[in-house]
């Protein structure tokens, strides 16, 4: 009976720590992530996959930083980040376009010291390249009957070794009609490594700790038990509040956590063992042309399937040679990842990159080298060593949804499609405009400017009850023309969301065209807060624009953000 007791005794105890825990944890930030399915909080983000390493764990939260307004998101039945849920059978009005690669092509913003340095910057989901590619490319009727569905299937960590395999054994399935690659920065620390049992398939995100939970080590049964742990009691996750378990283990073999060593005890070799120059640029060229040949071996694959594809090459910060905006000036100030194992990174990945064009010139596939196509821009385009801000995204998604209209369309591209004056893309005409006509506004709070901030927040632009025959219009002034052809609008709820609007155009201020219209049956959920974005398949010439609200449940204007870019 005492035994019996003791061990009723220490059941009761963890059941209540395990209650406190999860009443704790529901008391957090996390249960306003997961409110649907408050279990979800114990996975991590991304789970092991024997095949290719690992993946996003479907249904976990990507994004939880809502700082620009968004809402959390979270990774499709697929495990990709795109809010709509894949079916295996493709249906029959859909062609789709898989974005693939690592973490700028995921949409990641600034990592270890300069996040903080960004102000936690983050690429919401609707500033990926793979959203704007099918807001761009849906905007002009490229294939008759059928909608255009751009997917986001990148994982963050994921290099040329990732993408050969992933696709055969997962992205296949999906029937891809067309696939774009955009990578590159994950294989700089792994052929900087200039070790002579090197592996490149041993080199990726979590084959080490993987390998140590398969050989039964110590430290492989600990990070087992613990992971287990983690994902099945509210304990463990209320320990680690919340955060991916799996990454946090994984400090010394995750590309971007650090600078490594190439010698596990530095110190106790003598000059001699240390490779020469020549033994170090024979290793170096053996780990390109190691990666050089997945990347054929990849393009075969996809060939052999017929499905067309481009392989993008990423730009890297040290490479680029654009003029430093202030933000990307504190770039420099950081230690951040100017090389790897002591090999400069700038110099292995222009080494890279030819070996690349040069294999293929010869084979042939589709490459593209965006490594210097920041180089005229002035703007805001690096967020740290590799991540890019929403405009930079915008524009490399232009630049490739032109390569898939012209090559693999066969469409001519049009004015609409230049991108001559980069710096221009990046500019948001609203927030730099006057307001010239309002109502009045409800309070000293609610003022019309609020919503001219960039990004939805608390602070709203709400005006006054409109009385009989006063106008429920927002006119702006641009102070001169300027081509415009996308728009985002957030209202300020459900309630205050004009039944019908219109937004029209003029440079006159007395000719007026529309440039879209819209409902309250056309918002998005990419805020929190109903929202609408347009794309026009050209640019108008625009110095004057003005919002209607041509038909009003409750007669008032409620704003929280307005956006207008070229």
């Amino acid at each position: 009976m005492y035994v019996i007791f003791l061990i009723a005794a220490v059941v009761v105890l963890f059941a209540g720590i395990e209650w406190f825990s999860k009443f704790a944890l529901s008391k957090s930030y996390l249960s306003e992530v997961y409110p649907q399915d408050f279990d979800m909080v114990r996975n991590d983000a991304i789970q092991p996959v024997t095949h290719y390493d690992y993946d996003f764990t479907p249904g976990a939260c990507v994004e939880y930083n809502v700082l620009k307004g968004n809402s959390y998101e979270y990774a499709n039945n697929a495990g990709f980040r795109d809010p709509r849920y894949i079916p295996l059978e493709k249906p029959a009005d859909e062609f789709r376009i898989f974005v693939t690669g690592g973490s700028t092509a995921f949409g990641l913003g600034p990592i270890g010291e300069a996040a903080p340095a960004m102000n936690h910057y983050t690429i919401e989901y609707r500033e990926t390249i793979s959203h704007y590619m099918e807001e761009i490319l849906n905007a002009g009727s490229l294939i008759e009957g059928k909608k255009i569905r751009v997917y986001n299937t990148a994982v963050w960590g994921h290099a040329f070794q990732h993408l050969l395999i992933r696709y055969p054994t997962k992205l296949r399935r999906y029937q891809p009609d067309v696939v774009i690659s955009l990578d590159g920065a994950n294989e700089l620390p792994l052929v900087s490594k200039l070790v002579e049992d090197w592996d490149y398939y041993q080199e990726g995100q979590y084959s080490n700790i993987l390998n140590n939970i398969f050989s039964y080590s110590p430290s492989g049964l600990s990070s087992y038990l613990t992971l287990w742990l983690k994902n099945n009691t509210y304990l463990m996750t209320y320990l680690w509040a919340g955060r991916d378990l799996f990454q946090e283990m994984n400090v010394r073999t995750r590309p971007h956590k650090g600078i490594a060593q190439s010698r596990e005890n530095p110190e106790e070799q003598t000059e001699k063992e240390l490779p020469s120059v020549e033994e170090s640029s024979h290793l170096l060229d053996r780990n390109i042309a190691t990666v050089v040949k997945t990347v054929e071996d990849y393009s075969a694959l996809l060939q052999n399937d017929g499905v067309p594809h481009i392989i993008a090459l990423q730009p890297w910060f040290y490479l680029s040679k654009k003029p430093l905006n202030q933000r990307e000036k504190v770039i420099v100030e950081l230690q951040g990842y100017r090389e790897y194992y002591g090999v400069p990174s700038d110099k292995v990945y222009k080494v890279l990159i030819e070996k690349l064009v040069e294999s293929a010139q010869k084979k042939p596939y589709f490459l593209v080298d965006f490594s210097e196509y920041f180089d005229d821009v002035s703007e805001w385009v690096f967020t740290d060593w590799c991540h890019l801000t929403a405009g930079a995204n915008y524009l490399l998604a232009k630049e490739l949804s032109n390569l898939v209209r012209e090559h693999f369309f066969g469409k001519p591209l049009g004015p609409g499609d230049s991108t001559q004056d980069k710096d221009s893309f990046f500019w948001d005409l609203a927030s730099g405009s006057t307001i010239i006509s309002s109502p009045p506004a409800q309070d000293a709070l609610s003022v019309p400017e609020n919503f001219l901030r960039g990004y939805p927040g608390d602070a709203l632009y709400a005006s006054k009850w409109l009385g009989e025959g006063e106008k429920a219009e927002i006119t702006l002034d641009f102070k001169q023309v300027y081509p415009m052809s996308r728009l985002r609008l957030v209202w300020g709820d459900e309630q205050s969301t004009p039944e019908e609007w219109v937004v029209e155009v003029s440079t006159d201020n007395q000719q007026w065209k529309l440039f879209c219209e819209g409902s309250n049956k056309t918002t998005d959920n990419y805020s929190r807060w109903p929202g609408f974005e347009y794309y026009a398949s050209d640019p108008v010439q625009a110095r004057f624009v003005r919002y209607r609200q041509t038909k009003m449940s409750e007669p008032v204007i409620k704003l929280r953000a307005w956006s207008l870019f070229r």
